[in-house]
């Protein structure tokens, strides 16, 4: 499959759906999962950080190998907003997982709007 991601170059980057990409696939969305959980968790500060830094760096790993991003490619990744690499990291899992772009667009969309209307519900 062809993956293209703006914000790192104009080339498309050939993705082949192996068992180990979607097992790499798989270990990001469970270690996003529990990171989501983790004020539910009793974690020290220190532990808390030590996550956080294992997550960016899982982030930036999972989109490097699977995009086999070149040295230019991963300074650009360097110099993104976390925001904007999980977007992409998102967006590379979603095409993994079989999804299009139009199909990806069409979800951002409807997320997008469910935010605007659960945000005027509250105010």
């Amino acid at each position: 499959m062809k993956i293209k991601e703006a914000k790192l170059s104009n080339r498309e980057h050939i993705v082949k759906v192996t068992n180990r990409v979607m097992k790499a696939t798989l270990s990001l969305q469970l270690m996003m999962a529990e990171i989501d959980d983790v004020e539910d968790a009793d974690l020290t500060p220190v532990e808390q950080l030590k996550q956080q830094q294992k997550l960016i760096d899982d982030v930036m790993n999972y989109i490097t190998d699977t995009l086999k991003l070149n040295q230019k490619e991963q300074e650009k990744l360097d110099e993104l907003e976390f925001g904007e690499t999980v977007e992409i990291a998102k967006n590379v899992i979603l095409r993994v997982q079989g999804l299009s772009d139009e199909d990806i667009a069409k979800l951002t969309k409807e997320a997008s709007q469910a935010d605007d209307k659960s945000e005027a519900e509250q105010a």
